[in-house]
């Protein structure tokens, strides 16, 4: 009989292994999951913006100055109990691997720095703290998410466009070296992003047709290739990466769901060998109840 409670003790144990442990606290993950808390921490974020705004218009010698000074440090407050509130709810391990946890980190850090009365140039990074609107929205955190998974393609297209610019510029400052705005390599790179700007399109090309008939040939190949093709590029390769965000939040959830399913079926399994265990001292017991009633030795 022992063997076998020995043999119930230990089967929970090998199956838990198996479960992935969530870490952090129920209590405090409940709360920081809450609707209710969320758009209250949003209200903070987006009233704190408000304030900052209204003292930076008005400068330190509106009226309600005091008042608002005394406002950011509650709301910075507000803002560190919130970091130590989803610290207790996500656990150590889960809190640090998540960027966006990394990110209000330094942004409160940077704030307590910009309390520093004796620099009033910190003070400036008071309103950094707004930047924490975008990782309180989910759906902002999910362009900026996909802004930096498109960072390699933007590069690439950036390598592109500086070649593209580069082979414009020592063109044009060898076909045009004698008229204003394309004298060497800097001044002709200027005028050429002013024109993929479109910005004096119309003057410059008046500007080089008196001399050179056909600059416009180059004017236009070079805004058609730099404006319209390369940088449209840009264009494509961040909405290919905002296209590709909602489908990697939707895989997110469903590993979160498969992971709850998991701690789910490992309880089940878990209670199923405890019942078994049970069943089995009950049956026990029995068989040495019904040996005493029939006056033998009950069964080893």
């Amino acid at each position: 009989m022992a063997n076998v409670a020995a043999a119930g003790v230990q089967a929970p144990v090998k199956r838990k292994a198996k479960a992935k442990h969530r870490g952090g606290i129920p209590l405090f993950r409940w709360l920081t999951q809450n609707i209710v808390w969320e758009l209250f921490i949003l209200a903070c974020i987006i009233a704190n913006a408000a304030i900052l705004g209204y003292d930076a218009h008005f400068g330190e010698t509106n009226a309600y100055h005091a008042q608002i000074e005394q406002w950011n440090m509650y709301f910075l407050w507000i803002f560190t109990a919130e970091l130590v509130l989803e610290f207790f709810a996500q656990g150590p391990s889960k809190y640090f691997r998540s960027g966006w946890n990394i990110f209000d980190i330094i942004v409160v850090g940077l704030s307590y720095v910009a309390v520093n009365p004796a620099i009033s140039a910190l003070r400036t990074l008071r309103v950094v703290r707004v930047f924490r609107l975008i990782s309180a929205v989910p759906q902002m955190r999910r362009v900026v998410e996909a802004l930096f998974s498109a960072l390699p393609g933007i590069m690439a297209t950036f390598a592109i466009l500086a070649i593209v610019f580069y082979i414009g510029a020592v063109m044009a400052t060898t076909l045009f070296h004698n008229e204003p705005g394309f004298g060497d390599l800097g001044e002709s790179a200027l005028k050429l992003f002013a024109l993929t700007q479109f910005d004096g399109w119309g003057d410059t090309i008046n500007q080089l047709q008196p001399r050179y008939p056909w600059a416009w040939v180059f004017i236009m190949g070079f805004t058609i290739i730099a404006a319209f093709a390369v940088l449209n590029l840009f264009v494509g390769v961040i909405v290919e990466a905002v296209q590709h965000a909602p489908r990697e939040a939707i895989q997110q959830d469903i590993d979160e769901v498969q992971e709850d399913v998991e701690v789910i079926a490992t309880a089940q399994e878990d209670a199923a060998v405890v019942q078994q265990r049970i069943l089995d001292e009950v049956r026990a017991l029995r068989a040495d109840v019904a040996a005493l009633r029939g006056g033998g030795a009950p069964p080893a």
